[in-house]
């Protein structure tokens, strides 16, 4: 009876751990940020003044394996953009500064759920910048946004009606890419064993 009762609940958690899993209104899938590589791993760092530096827009944990077409607004503090390359046969008809609304032709394919959608080359630049101060990329939803939720967006089938991309670390108002500001590595310190076992005597 009870390895019964067991089966239930795992079979119960399965199909509603799925169905939240499809749900677009749920923020922890279909998820959009600025990344230090194409892992979707790093999203803080620090770097130089004048070094130019390459990102990363990704689409991560997405619920359709197919994406034609994404709309986002960029928006740079304290960094300038100094080059993008966004990928697939594409058009894009941002207009507004920071928005792409981008079409595809043919679909990008998801690998591991993921898909690298642009680059954009950056640099933090002391004519142009205050480099005392943390430099830092938001993404938030375009000023005609296809959604009502003023998200991003993505299209995964040609004429449908998209689905909400969420900010991959809180929302519009937290930075997705923050370089030179709170992100350092704490210091690691070396203690042996028994000074740690000492602790608790």
């Amino acid at each position: 009876m009870k390895k019964m009762v067991l089966v239930l609940v795992l079979a119960t958690f399965a199909i509603s751990g799925s169905a939240i899993a499809q749900d677009p209104d749920n923020p922890f899938v279909n998820n959009i940020g600025v990344y230090l590589n194409v892992a979707a791993t790093g999203n803080c760092g620090a770097i130089g003044e004048n070094t130019p530096f390459t990102v990363y827009v990704i689409l991560t944990k997405l619920t359709n394996p197919e994406v034609w077409g994404w709309e986002a607004k960029f928006t740079f503090e304290n960094i300038l953009q100094i080059g993008e390359r966004v990928f697939g046969d594409h058009i894009n008809a941002g207009t507004r500064e920071g928005e792409y609304i981008v079409g595809l032709a043919m679909p990008l394919m998801a690998a591991n759920r993921n898909v690298i959608v642009a680059e954009f080359d950056l640099m933090i630049n002391d004519f142009f910048n205050d480099v005392t101060q943390p430099s830092n990329v938001y993404v938030d939803g375009i000023y005609f946004s296809l959604l009502p939720n003023d998200q991003p967006a993505y299209l995964e089938a040609p004429g449908s009606n998209g689905v909400a991309l969420w900010q991959a670390i809180g929302g519009a108002d937290s930075p997705q890419l923050s370089m030179n500001g709170d992100c350092i590595p704490v210091g690691v310190e070396s203690s042996s064993w028994g000074n740690l076992k000492s602790l608790y005597r």
